[in-house]
Formats: structure tokens, C-alpha cells, sequence
């Protein structure tokens, strides 16, 4: 049945449509039908393959777990989530329940599972294909794990993949070092938000840029960005996996960068068919890929200490400051909405969390409910932008002793207003496993202070970073005693935040973090010495400058 699936989609379909006419009462050929219409993005048609097999078949939890894949993509979260919960009741060992079901739950902030988590964690990390690596980030702060899963998933990739090494390119001596960009988040994405201006700054006379875009044609102001900055610019979103890095190796791509890693939509094959010489992880997944076709991994000394290193597959290419680059011509806002027109209560100290759902934990909400007690005049202002999320969290909210009027919601709204409004929060509080990262370097650049408490994983140590790189170093704990008592000095000593608050509008323009031409520089003295070494026969190794 497998090796259906595995063939072209319009040709599975065929041989399965031929099977369930020749086996009606299989719920195998019912179910492989509806996976493949799912990937074609035929949900109803998807639906009505599981329900036919769940029929036949009414205790298969993974048949259960397809109808709530599709219900998911099909944007229905809690209808999806039941499914995975009664997929998990059914097997508890199914790993593609038990990851999808932590992470609807997180998104809706149903912590129920958390009564099982151990349990939970320990089947997550069973099956190293089977279940998003992403979702293991916000529950454990383990980057060993996190290794061991993806370099098996890596393991049997390279099983059926085969890495073309042989490349047909002059070295890069006298040459420009052409640079290759891999992603389909070529939108109005974080990514973007980030990385948006630096295809514009690459220096033209050592760097040639190409970007391979396999996302769809948005035709967004960001994507035409993109597409005015590269020197070549590729929709490729129809190419294969191996189309696709076959024509990265006919373009003479000296270095390809993935911006994407172990994120949605992502086509990590492509590198281990090998698209270039150097092959370089950068921003999308904040941890290793696994991957041995991985050679470099984009970090800073703070996010990726020396005895860290260990975790990752990839040697580390060091920023001497903060790896994250930001955009340093986006606007401060002309007008910043009011408290009232926000919902906010004009003289109460607003705490906030504007993270996604996804990254909040009850460790980090038993803090956040206890400064509430503390600081009697204050609120805390939460991204939720569903009914479900937000009946969740004020249940959660009630059951520490706190009620509604001290829970403020926000929406999703664009970037811009996401900015304008910012400025009207007192203090930002980070997640714990899985930071704030486009966020975190969004708060401060609207001048909000963020209190983080720094961990071991790369993920848990991005709002370090970045604090390092805007010159807070204070605001970086590494307990949760520590993040709870500076949290509450700020909230109380209004002469201490304000002196951060001043210090922060300062360090701005003054400090490395937003910076944007001198983070080009240096991510392009690294790029080079990469490629450089690559042309001296010298295999991959840690790389600083200076």
C-alpha cells in the first residue's frame, strides 16, 4: 500500500480508485485514497474517504487521525483536536495523534494532556518520522532529544535519497559567490519580517543572489520584494524535490541557504540530494535539521554555546552579535492606538505575552497568574485571537484564583497595527521552551522591555540572544524564581522600568541587533570563508570571524 502512495499523486489515485471498486470492504485502499486526495487539497473529498473507511473500521485510531488531519488543514482546530483525542484514547502509542493532538491543544491552550505529559513526551520522541519536530520544542527544553529524533528521521531519508556531490563550478577566487535563498515563506511571514531587506544589501560585487521560491504565486508586496532584489529569481513550486536541487547544481549555487528547516511546508529532501557545495540551516527552525547534508548551521555565541554544540548535526556558523537579523528601515508607528481603543485599563501595568498560543505552557501561566496576585493594579494582555483559546486561558486563569477582568485578549491584526499597538504594553513576558523570536525583537524595537528566562536549547535561548545584542543583558534570568522576582521589581519600581524603557530607545540605533548593514557584512565574510574552505578540500568546521 505504501508504495501506492509513494507514486505520482494523479497516478495513486488511479490505481487506488481501481482498488476500492475491486476491494470495497477494505478500509486500507479507502484510507490511502483519502491521503492522497489531502495532499491534493480535495478536503471534502478527503473526508469522505476516511468516513467510508472508519465505517469499516470504527476503532482505527489512525484512520481517526486522518479525519483530523483533514479537519485541521481545513482549518476546523476543535473538531480536529477530538479526533486526535479519540485517536490518542484508542493508541495511545500512535505517534501522528499524540503530536497533533499536543499541538491543537496548545493552540487552543487546552493543557488536559499535561496530566500525562511525561508519558506523552516519551512517545513523541519513540518515532523519529512520524509526528511535527516543532511540537516537541514548546513541552521539553532537551536538545539532545531533539538531535536523536531527527538525525534518525535524516537516517532514513538518506535511505531512498541519493546526494549528487559532483558539481560543475569554478572556485570562488576570482568569481562572485553566488548565494541561493530556499523557502516558500516569500510573504507577509516572520521570515520576511526579518530577512526582507538583506537580498537588496548583499554586496554585488562578491555575492550574486538567487532565490527559489516553491510556494505559491502570492503576488504580495513581499514577494515582489524578493523578487526586484534577487539577481534570478525561481518559482519553482511544481519542480520535485530532486528537479529542484538539479537545478540549483545547473545554476552554479555556491552556498544554499535553507530557511526553513523542520517547519510546515518544508523540503529538506532538496539538501540531502545535495543543491550546492555548502548547504547552510538559517532562521526558520530554531534547532538543528540532523541532517549530514547539513553543513552549517547559522547561531551566536549565546544562543549556541560551545558545550551546545554537541546537539546540533551541523557546525556552526557564528554572528559575532545576535544571529537574527532585523529590518531597520520598518517605521515606528505615526499613531499608537489608544488603551481604551485596545481594551486595556488606562492606569493599570499591563504584562503581556504576545507569542502564539502554541509556545504558552502552564509553567509559564503559574507565573504569570501569580504576579496578577502581586501587583493588584495590573493586567495581563494574551494573543488569542479564537473563542475556544480564549474561554480556555480565562478557565485556566480562574482555577489560579484570577478572574476575567484581569485577562486582556488581543487578535491578529497586521503587522503594522501589531506594532502601533505594542508601545501601550508595560513589560513583556517571554515563553519559556520556546522564546519569543520575531516577536521578542518586535516588542523591543517598539521600546517594550522583555524579561526572559534563558534555557538550554536553542529555542529557549533566542530572547537571550537577542537581549544580548540590544544591550539588556539584565533582563535575561535563568530560573524561574529569577524571571518571577525581576518581573515583579519591574512591575513594582515604575523609576526601574523606565530607566530600561530609556535605555532601550537608546540602545536602538546604537547597538548591534537592529543593524541591518553591518549583520550583511558579516553573514557574508561568513558565507565566504565557508565556501572558501569548501574550495581548499577542507571538510565543514566551526567558523567565527575575527
Amino acid at each position: 500500500m505504501r508504495a501506492i502512495v509513494k507514486n505520482s499523486r494523479d497516478e495513486a489515485l488511479k490505481l487506488l480508485d481501481i482498488a476500492v471498486r475491486q476491494y470495497p470492504e477494505d478500509a486500507s485502499f479507502h484510507m490511502y485514497r483519502g491521503e492522497v486526495l489531502l495532499r491534493q487539497s480535495n478536503f471534502n473529498q478527503a473526508l469522505t474517504c476516511f468516513a467510508v473507511a472508519l465505517k469499516l473500521q470504527p476503532s482505527n485510531a489512525r484512520i481517526l487521525a486522518s479525519i483530523g488531519g483533514a479537519l485541521y488543514m481545513m482549518k476546523r482546530n476543535s473538531e480536529a483536536k477530538e479526533f486526535f483525542q479519540a485517536a490518542n484514547l484508542l493508541d495511545p502509542t500512535l505517534v501522528i495523534a499524540a503530536s497533533n493532538l499536543v499541538h491543537t491543544s496548545l493552540t487552543e491552550s487546552d493543557w488536559g494532556f499535561y496530566s500525562n505529559i511525561d508519558q506523552m513526551i516519551k512517545v513523541l520522541a519513540s518515532d523519529p518520522v512520524e509526528g511535527s519536530p516543532f511540537n516537541l520544542l514548546a513541552l521539553v527544553d532537551d536538545a539532545a532529544l531533539q538531535k536523536k529524533r531527527l538525525a534518525e528521521r535524516d537516517r532514513l531519508l538518506r535511505k531512498t535519497v541519493v546526494a549528487n556531490k559532483h558539481f560543475k563550478r569554478k572556485k570562488v577566487k576570482e568569481r562572485r559567490i553566488r548565494l541561493g535563498y530556499f523557502s516558500c515563506d516569500f510573504f507577509d511571514h516572520a521570515t520576511m519580517f526579518l530577512l526582507g531587506q538583506a537580498f537588496a544589501r548583499h554586496d554585488r560585487d562578491r555575492f550574486e543572489v538567487f532565490v527559489y521560491d516553491y510556494g505559491p504565486d502570492k503576488g504580495c508586496a513581499e514577494q515582489q520584494l524578493v523578487r526586484k532584489a534577487a539577481d534570478t529569481y525561481r518559482q519553482v513550486n511544481k519542480l520535485s524535490d530532486e528537479g529542484l536541487a538539479k537545478l540549483a547544481r545547473e545554476d552554479g549555487i555556491d552556498i544554499a541557504i535553507d530557511l526553513k528547516g523542520h517547519t510546515n511546508g518544508n523540503r529538506l529532501p532538496v539538501f540531502a540530494f545535495r543543491a550546492a557545495p555548502v548547504q547552510v540551516s538559517y532562521l526558520g527552525f530554531p534547532g538543528t535539521t540532523g541532517m549530514k547534508d547539513m553543513d552549517y548551521f547559522v547561531a551566536d555565541p549565546v544562543s549556541i554555546p560551545t558545550d551546545q554544540r554537541q546537539h546540533f548535526s551541523e557546525k556552526i556558523l557564528y554572528m559575532p552579535d545576535s544571529y537574527q537579523i532585523n529590518d531597520n528601515t520598518r517605521p515606528h508607528p505615526e499613531t499608537v492606538p489608544t488603551r481604551a481603543e485596545l481594551g486595556l485599563p488606562e492606569e493599570a501595568f499591563v504584562f503581556c505575552s504576545l507569542n502564539n498560543p502554541n509556545k504558552v505552557t502552564p509553567a509559564e501561566f503559574d507565573v504569570w497568574m501569580q504576579l496578577l496576585h502581586e501587583v493588584p493594579d495590573s493586567v495581563f494582555w494574551l494573543l488569542a485571537p479564537d473563542q475556544n483559546l480564549r474561554d480556555n486561558l480565562l478557565k485556566e486563569a480562574q482555577a489560579r484564583g484570577i478572574g476575567p477582568d484581569r485577562i486582556v485578549f488581543a487578535g491578529r491584526v497586521s503587522p503594522s497595527q501589531h506594532l502601533a499597538r505594542l508601545p501601550q504594553a508595560d513589560l513583556f513576558l517571554d515563553a519559556f521552551n520556546c522564546n519569543a523570536h520575531t516577536t521578542a525583537s518586535e516588542a523591543l524595537w517598539s521600546g517594550v522591555p522583555l524579561v526572559t528566562k534563558m534555557g538550554k536549547q536553542f529555542a529557549a535561548r533566542v530572547a537571550a540572544s537577542v537581549l544580548t545584542a540590544v544591550g539588556c543583558q539584565d533582563l535575561i534570568t535563568e530560573t524561574v524564581e529569577d524571571y518571577h522576582d525581576l518581573a515583579l521589581k519591574l512591575a513594582q519600581d515604575r523609576a526601574a522600568l523606565d530607566a530600561i524603557r530609556a535605555r532601550l530607545k537608546g540602545n536602538i540605533t546604537t547597538t548591534p541587533l537592529y543593524d541591518t548593514e553591518t549583520f550583511v557584512k558579516n553573514f557574508e565574510d561568513l558565507m565566504e570563508k565557508a565556501i572558501q574552505r569548501y574550495d581548499a578540500g577542507l571538510k565543514p568546521k566551526h567558523i567565527s570571524l575575527g
